[in-house]
């Protein structure tokens, strides 16, 4: 009895997180979809981290919270503050779709995300990126290249290699590779969700607005835009 009552109260949550609607002003809309902190002005940014959660904040609780965050390892406390309090975050995660009207987004950017989520979420995602975007909308995915590192295990570079699959970082759960992607991989899970024009792109050149302000790790990165 207890389970069951369990089960319907998580089943419950993940209901109302998958049809959580952000409701949107403006006629031309763009989403960073696992921004962490890598952000740009003009772009709606969805990431599950506490950081997003706590966006909204005061800027006296920004800097007690920066005290503990291991942001700090990267950004002055300055960097940190303005950051959050002058772009847009929602906390949320995407494992529960993305959280916005049917037919309502432009564009689409996601960077090192996907490989982070289980084969049949991963499939789930690109489904719900496919239903938010108008007609003609573009996604642009940004993930790790399996063909690079498998380059790098040929090449004897085994713990560079290994650490794609296998990750050492100890930070938590959600920093793990689920799977991983060559072009061939991705373009088939993009058509499968409605996708076409499937295009591989280079670092930094494509059609979505602001990739050089958005497009980072160009090495090691496979960088895929498709057409609603």
């Amino acid at each position: 009895m207890r389970r069951c009552l369990t089960d319907s109260i998580t089943n419950l949550c993940a209901w109302l997180k998958r049809n959580r609607i952000i409701k949107l002003k403006d006629e031309f809309v763009k989403i960073n979809l696992g921004t962490g902190l890598s952000v740009t002005t003009g772009w709606i940014n969805v990431d599950v981290s506490l950081n997003a959660f706590f966006s909204k904040c005061p800027r006296l609780a920004l800097k007690i919270f920066y005290r503990i965050s291991q942001s700090k390892k990267w950004y002055s406390q300055k960097e940190y503050c303005n950051i959050l309090r002058n772009h847009n975050f929602v906390c949320h995660n995407v494992k529960y779709g993305i959280p916005f009207p049917d037919d309502s987004v432009d564009y689409i950017y996601s960077s090192h995300l996907l490989e982070h989520l289980f084969k049949e979420d991963a499939r789930n995602f690109l489904k719900e990126a496919y239903r938010v975007l108008k007609k003609d909308g573009i996604v642009r995915i940004c993930v790790p290249d399996l063909e690079y590192a498998i380059s790098l295990y040929k090449k004897r570079d085994k713990e560079r290699a290994l650490y794609y699959f296998f990750s050492n970082c100890k930070s938590g759960y959600f920093s793990h590779h689920k799977y991983m992607y060559d072009f061939d991989l991705l373009r088939q899970f993009l058509e499968d969700a409605g996708f076409n024009n499937i295009e591989r792109f280079s670092y930094r050149k494509g059609k979505t607005p602001d990739i050089k302000l958005l497009d980072n790790r160009p090495e090691e990165t496979l960088y895929v835009e498709a057409t609603k």
